[in-house]
């Protein structure tokens, strides 16, 4: 799975400029700003969270420090664990992406 498609890729919120230009009975859709907000929040740091493991994984393939079959166990136990997290990472942004998708930038006022 890879990750979506960055913030930009869809319409932002609409500015009091724009909102201003909008007929009498539509206004902005607060949840379209809040889902907006979150998916770039999570977008901008979803890098740090996707190589965690990183770290870990280079000290224990860079050294000799531990080796045998334990070693090896668990080495292959944290690159498991990094692919679930990596894989984890994308669905997150997939699941606000899509929510966010789904949403309409304005509501209509009643």
């Amino acid at each position: 799975m890879s990750p979506p498609p960055p913030p930009a890729a869809l319409p932002p919120p609409l500015d009091a400029a724009a909102a201003a230009q909008l007929g009498p009975h539509q206004q902005p859709n607060p949840e379209y700003r809040e889902l907006y907000q979150a998916y770039q929040d999570a977008y901008g740091s979803i890098d740090a969270l996707s190589s965690a493991l990183d770290g870990p994984v280079r000290t224990l393939n860079g050294t000799d420090a531990w080796i045998g079959p334990e070693s090896r166990t668990w080495g292959g136990q944290l690159d498991a664990q990094r692919a679930a997290l990596r894989k984890a990472a994308d669905q997150i942004l997939w699941d606000i992406y899509n929510r966010l998708a789904a949403t309409q930038r304005t509501l209509t006022r009643v």
